[in-house]
């Protein structure tokens, strides 16, 4: 055997351990996010809900997937009279990051959303507004707005936001003289409430933590019919729980890998001074 075939042989077996190590010791970390948008549900008492359904994003830190209808026809709610006018958007996305973010709104025609690279939430208000009748007949009381819209966003460092955003909206009362116009905050305080006497309660930019710190639920609007109880919440954003996983080495340092790593370490060494030894004693020679 050769000089050179000695220094290649022990160079293999110096690769070979060299490999272990780095494998070993590079971390592989995958953090996990989810986040969805619903539009609108309405729920009757005694009833079937009815919803336009969900988008869902989520990502399991190798791939993500987005499911739903971003644009979700009214149609959906069935023969419901709450929504009399609107275009229903939502959107969610899911990183590998551990980040995501949900928008959800009831725009004009249209109109729709958009969520930016940070999460932000761009809403396109449409032309012709929006409106939920609250009580019909002769003296109808109604919510109208420009668009009603919430987003949220989550981390897998445990950090949440949300909010709501309702444009020019208002609760407009038809009397037998003129009608009485109440303005809505447009950027509500979390669990703003309104009262129309003898008609329905309003919740305002109403937030919730459904599976605890780190996630968050908002709903830009939530109305509570008193006459039969029915409720219709309007722009429903969920963000999280997304998980930090635990960095790993990509080959784990334990059993077979371990007393791999210390053979292929101690022959490397052994080799390397065979070498020296070899090379010595071919030029001595």
């Amino acid at each position: 055997m050769t000089l050179t075939d000695l220094r290649r042989r022990a160079g293999t077996v110096t690769a070979l351990a060299t490999a272990l190590v780095v494998l070993g010791a590079a971390p592989a970390s995958a953090d996990t996010a989810s986040a969805s948008a619903t539009a609108a549900s309405i729920t009757l008492l005694g009833g079937s809900p009815a919803s336009s359904g969900a988008v869902t994003a989520t990502h399991d830190g190798e791939t993500g997937s987005t499911t739903g209808n971003p644009a979700p026809a009214l149609a959906l709610l069935g023969s419901q009279t709450l929504i009399t006018s609107g275009t229903l958007v939502q959107k969610a996305v899911a990183n590998g990051d551990g980040t995501s973010a949900a928008c959800s709104a009831l725009v004009g025609a249209g109109g729709g959303v958009t969520i930016g690279a940070d999460g932000s939430c761009l809403v396109a208000p449409g032309t012709g507004g929006v409106s939920l009748r609250l009580l019909g007949g002769a003296l109808p009381v109604d919510v109208l707005a420009d668009a009603i819209s919430s987003r949220c966003t989550a981390s897998s460092t445990g950090a949440t936001t949300a909010a709501s955003s309702l444009v020019n909206a208002r609760v407009r009362t038809t009397t037998l003289t003129v009608p009485t116009v109440v303005p809505l905050a447009s950027s509500p305080a979390v669990g703003a409430g309104l009262s129309v006497p003898g008609v329905a309660t309003l919740l305002l930019n109403g937030q919730t933590a459904p599976q605890g710190a780190g996630s968050v639920q908002v709903a830009a609007l939530s109305v509570s019919l008193l006459a039969d109880g029915t409720r219709v919440d309007v722009a429903t954003s969920t963000c999280g729980l997304n998980v930090a996983t635990v960095a790993v080495p990509a080959v784990p340092l334990t059993g077979w890998t371990v007393v791999a790593g210390a053979v292929v370490a101690g022959w490397a060494v052994l080799a390397a001074r065979w070498v020296r030894r070899r090379g010595v004693a071919v030029r001595t020679a």
